[in-house]
């Protein structure tokens, strides 16, 4: 099989592996403390629930008319028109981070702790889709392919939030919460610009713990 071609089964087990408590392709996280149990209750391995979710993955996206008209505000766009002092090249690495942000892993892995937290949005290394954080709410910057962001991670109760902002002013807040049998897991995502007009679009991803 090749390298990028991951089958489902095989992100499955991919995931089981981490919900088991493994550590995935040699990333690493030290837990100094033990684990919260909200921490606990977000790691595993989740897919994604696409009839529970609104709107998984933005405007124009897969999945944009689900569940009713909520999820289908601004779903005529592909993307923001360009504005502020913006030129064509900023555009495209705007556009590029909110293509990123906006599609939904079908996927993803967890293993979280009181202090630091890894997100697998795909297991395959050479996507640059793992994320490892530590959750101290401290500016970070991180390489993506569609250029460097800065980073905010902590958490808020129960939530972990993230915070993303890119030198073309895309903010993106990302806030997962487990649910309180431990069976789902929510994950909101809101996207800003202080330069780019977007419309206000609602973006709710449902998680099943895969099992």
């Amino acid at each position: 099989m090749a390298r990028s071609a991951w089958t489902s089964q095989a992100r499955v087990a991919a995931l089981t592996t981490i919900a088991a408590g493994a550590l995935l392709i040699g990333t690493n996280i030290t837990a100094t403390t033990q684990a919260p149990d909200t921490a606990a209750a977000l790691s595993g391995g989740w897919k994604l629930n696409e009839d529970a979710s609104v709107n998984p993955n933005g405007p124009g996206g897969r999945g944009a008319a689900a569940r009713g008209g909520g999820g289908g505000r601004g779903g005529g766009m592909s993307g923001p028109p360009p504005g502020g002092d913006l030129g064509r090249e900023e555009m495209q690495r705007f556009n590029a981070h909110l293509a990123l942000f906006r599609q939904a892993p079908a996927l993803l892995g967890i293993q979280a702790t009181a202090k630091d937290v890894l997100l697998i949005h795909d297991p395959d290394p050479a996507r640059g889709l793992i994320y490892k954080h530590t959750t101290d709410n401290k500016k970070s910057t991180l390489p993506t392919a569609a250029g460097p962001i800065d980073i905010r991670v902590k958490w808020d109760g129960k939530t972990l939030r993230r915070e993303i902002e890119t030198k073309e002013t895309l903010k993106v807040i990302e806030e997962y919460t487990p649910s309180a049998d431990g069976k789902q897991l929510v994950v909101t995502v809101k996207t800003s610009s202080t330069m780019v007009r977007m419309p206000p679009v609602e973006i709710t991803r449902v998680y099943d713990r895969v099992q």
